[in-house]
């Protein structure tokens, strides 16, 4: 019992007198709340876990962190990683698995996540009270979810999809109100407009319409009155909505975040204003590429892309659906592809620019105007991606020349492109030189064409094609969100 005693005492001697440094793998590091070798195999494979996720290379840091983790079981600093790694790919049973007997308020708050994910209303409740009762930890997220999944979430199964719902409703994206996915729906029977926004995790009310979180339901109809879908059982933030209305013409009542676009497996076509939600994925489209889609904790979306100008540069990008400009990128990102912003012509206080080429995933894209300047808090907001390399945000006037479906209950998109493609990214009379070719539009179809015979059974009548012509440029707005959205 002496010589038990004798060793914990060194043990703990040694843990105060080595220095550890946050993020760099450290061969003596805790296990379960203790502290235990960490061979230099499993260091290894750490390194490289977090070098993979940072890229957002899931599926190998996926293969990395298990080795890691099969050389030093409960280790507490790879169990930290592995579960940024499950959450990042939506896989919130391993996340929660791998975190089991961790101790900490870290790890009480990712398990709370992978719970939270996972509609398991009691374990989250249980770790996020965990998490709130260390005085050193911060997160807006947590108090939120503490009122939600507590006594609030008792009995509840969050999304609930009324019986009676169409499996197929599509809806119009009134372009008048705006470039962004703005559509009108009802919140516990009230008529209101929604923003469909990838960049925030969850449902946002406005705090002028309500006080505290709680638990509502969304009603969606088609634009022509025939069908509608009703979710029962969302549960929603509530928080000021101003930086998303200032530029609008009509108040916004609700944003609608990735938690629950997911569930929705939405195809959003801007140009032809068309938007349809889904009980289940849709089938998949003839010809279109594949864009991974990962996650920070389980929110907002990211996707990996490289951009080209003197030299090429490969990162991630937030996926910010909630924002009107096609690309933005901080002034040290511009310097590192060899544009000198500082050269560039402002207008109106903002600066665009033009890249030589961007590719997402293996899509290349050629030339895309992006904002060099002008968007506020965008270094802030993308330093919040812990442990991921973010170069910029991707708002909807560069998605607006793609038709995209949210694909793989959240874990992919869907891009389809066509002739329209080139001249929104990049318009003739807007950039700083790289005008694609112009392309000529596709033929109207004719009053008398018919619906296809391989439309679905009771799908709305099928979109207009698109004009070639170009939308009007969108103007950038402030990048700034809620403070619970990130």
């Amino acid at each position: 019992m002496l010589r038990r005693f004798a060793k914990t005492v060194l043990i703990v001697a040694a843990t105060l007198a080595v220095p550890h440094v946050i993020g760099c793998p450290d061969p003596e590091t805790a296990v379960g709340g203790k502290k235990g070798p960490r061979g230099e195999k499993a260091t290894q494979w750490m390194k490289r876990a977090a070098e993979e996720l940072s890229a957002l290379d899931l599926n190998e840091a996926k293969d990395s962190i298990d080795k890691a983790s099969a050389g030093a079981p409960g280790d507490f600093e790879i169990a930290l990683l592995a579960a940024r790694i499950h959450l990042a790919r939506l896989d919130f049973k391993t996340a929660a698995k791998v975190l089991e007997g961790v101790e900490g308020s870290e790890a009480a708050s990712l398990r709370a996540r992978a719970y939270w994910y996972s509609d398991d209303m009691p374990h989250a409740s249980e770790n996020i009270v965990h998490a709130l009762e260390d005085p050193a930890f911060k997160d807006p997220w947590a108090k939120p979810i503490r009122e939600l999944a507590g006594t609030q979430g008792t009995g509840r199964k969050p999304f609930t999809l009324k019986e009676s719902s169409a499996r197929l409703v599509e809806m119009r994206m009134p372009r008048d109100l705006g470039s962004i996915m703005m559509i009108p729906c009802e919140i516990d029977g009230q008529a209101s407009i929604a923003i469909l926004d990838t960049g925030v995790p969850e449902v946002i009310l406005d705090q002028k319409a309500r006080s505290a979180p709680g638990w509502v339901s969304f009603k969606f109809t088609s634009f022509d009155g025939a069908r509608s879908m009703e979710f029962r059982d969302v549960p929603a933030f509530v928080n000021d909505l101003s930086p998303f209305t200032k530029n609008q013409q009509i108040p916004i009542g609700a944003v609608i975040g990735m938690n629950f676009l997911r569930r929705m497996h939405i195809t959003f076509d801007r140009l032809a204003d068309q938007l349809v939600l889904r009980r289940d994925d849709p089938a998949l489209p003839p010809i279109f590429t594949r864009v991974p889609a990962a996650y920070h904790k389980g929110g907002g979306m990211l996707i990996r892309a490289t951009i080209s100008d003197a030299f090429d540069l490969s990162g991630a990008l937030h996926v910010d659906t909630g924002t009107e400009y096609p690309l933005a990128f901080p002034e040290a990102i511009w310097k590192k592809i060899g544009v000198n912003t500082a050269a560039l012509t402002p207008n109106n206080g903002k600066t665009m620019s033009r890249l030589k080429k961007i590719t997402i995933g293996g899509l290349d894209l050629g030339p895309a105007d992006a904002m060099a300047s002008g968007v506020t808090g965008l270094d802030d907001s993308i330093s919040k991606f812990e442990g991921v390399d973010v170069l910029g945000k991707v708002g909807m006037g560069f998605l607006a020349g793609m038709r995209v479906t949210i694909g793989d209950n959240g874990r992919a998109l869907w891009l389809e492109t066509d002739q329209n493609t080139p001249l929104v990214l990049a318009p003739p009379t807007a950039g700083s030189g790289y005008a694609p070719k112009p392309v000529a539009p596709p033929p109207k179809p004719s009053a008398s064409a018919k619906p296809s015979a391989s439309a679905p059974a009771g799908s709305a009548k099928p979109a207009p094609a698109p004009s070639a012509k170009p939308p009007a440029a969108p103007k950038a707005s402030a990048s700034a969100k809620p403070a619970s959205s990130k």
